[in-house]
């Protein structure tokens, strides 16, 4: 008979320091640790995955104790901009059958510890593409409306401050998009393990992992060159003000002048 793991995955705007957040869990519970993710055993094979780019992944966690853990994270990131994104999906045990992935599950014969860890990190690399690509959205909707104001008014609405604040926003989050994203490359346990590497690959072309990357980076090209248009407009619009002031001036005086004469 087979047995089913589900498999939940959160993703976050912040990013995580994991010697801060390993302190979320109760205690004592056992923890596995690399260099940019822990591992939490909650008990026998209930797991929880803590990717420093911002996303826990829960296997085989009931929904109550999920639940409560993610609560838990909530309170502690206070200045997260909306909920976190979920997805779901299965690990599906099926002794005797080939490895096989579908849309919402991987078919392996037995479970492994490297099954698990592979399966864990490419939803949450799913979920955190998901996550920023909402992001990069909300920043080229921002940057339509500017430019829609100035093709109808000249200039954006607003004052001048506010939208170097908007493009300082949207430069700090670019920066921090590209050094998380950054991480989404091949764990090093698939250099060690052949069947880990195939599970891997195959988890990562049924999730399009490397087509929603590539997206990404579009529109991340598109923010930057659009950025950069508006700066330059924004500051050959300072120098014509500054430029015009200047003339203004020097006619003042010249009038002045004038005027003493006469």
């Amino acid at each position: 008979m087979s047995r089913i793991y589900p498999v939940e995955a959160y993703s976050y705007a912040s990013r995580f320091n994991l010697r801060d957040v390993a302190t979320w869990f109760p205690e004592p519970l056992q923890k596995r640790w690399t260099k940019t993710q822990f591992v939490v055993e909650l008990d026998g094979d209930r797991l929880a995955f803590v990717y420093d780019f911002g996303a826990i992944v829960f296997v085989n966690v009931p929904d109550e104790e999920r639940e409560m853990i993610v609560r838990a994270f909530d309170a502690k990131l206070k200045h997260e901009p909306h909920p976190p994104l979920r997805e779901s999906f299965l690990i599906e045990v099926r002794p005797g059958a080939p490895t096989e992935v579908t849309f919402d599950r991987v078919v392996v014969p037995e479970i492994a510890p490297t099954t698990v860890d592979v399966v864990a990190l490419v939803v949450a690399q799913s979920v955190a593409i998901d996550y920023y690509d909402e992001d990069v959205q909300q920043i080229l909707d921002r940057i339509g409306s500017v430019a829609n104001e100035v093709a109808q008014h000249g200039r954006p609405r607003g004052r001048t401050r506010d939208f170097m604040r908007f493009v300082g926003a949207a430069i700090a989050s670019q920066v921090e998009m590209i050094s998380a994203i950054s991480l989404l490359d091949k764990p090093d346990l698939t250099w060690e393990n052949e069947a880990a590497d195939r599970l891997h690959d195959k988890l990562r072309n049924n999730l399009e992992i490397q087509e929603r990357y590539k997206a990404l980076e579009s529109k991340l090209s598109t923010i930057r060159e659009s950025l950069q248009t508006l700066i330059e407009f924004s500051q050959t619009r300072r120098m014509l003000v500054l430029e015009a002031s200047i003339v203004a001036l020097i006619v003042a005086e010249i009038l002045l002048n004038l005027l003493k004469i006469h």
